[in-house]
């Protein structure tokens, strides 16, 4: 037989480690999108300086980036303008 007050508590813990799971997704996609914005304009900068190498590389950092802030729940970023 379960004890009612156990079951209670345990729920409790898990509400609370989920709002802090999503709190912790949501500070990690923040992070991931900037990072994401960062490397664009790095590519950039190394696009004008003719170093196609390095731009490769910011251009696939800013890749995940971007692919890790979606996977948490992050807005996709329009990088259009």
């Amino acid at each position: 037989m379960s004890r009612p007050d156990a079951s209670k508590s345990h729920s409790k813990e898990l509400r609370g480690t989920t709002a802090e799971s999503a709190k912790a997704n949501e500070e990690a996609a923040s992070i991931a999108s900037y990072i994401a914005d960062m490397a664009d304009e790095m590519a950039k900068l190394a696009t004008r300086c003719d170093m196609p190498m390095l731009c490769y590389f910011l251009n696939l950092a800013r890749a995940e980036a971007d692919m890790r802030a979606r996977e948490l729940g992050g807005y996709p970023i329009d990088r259009s303008a």
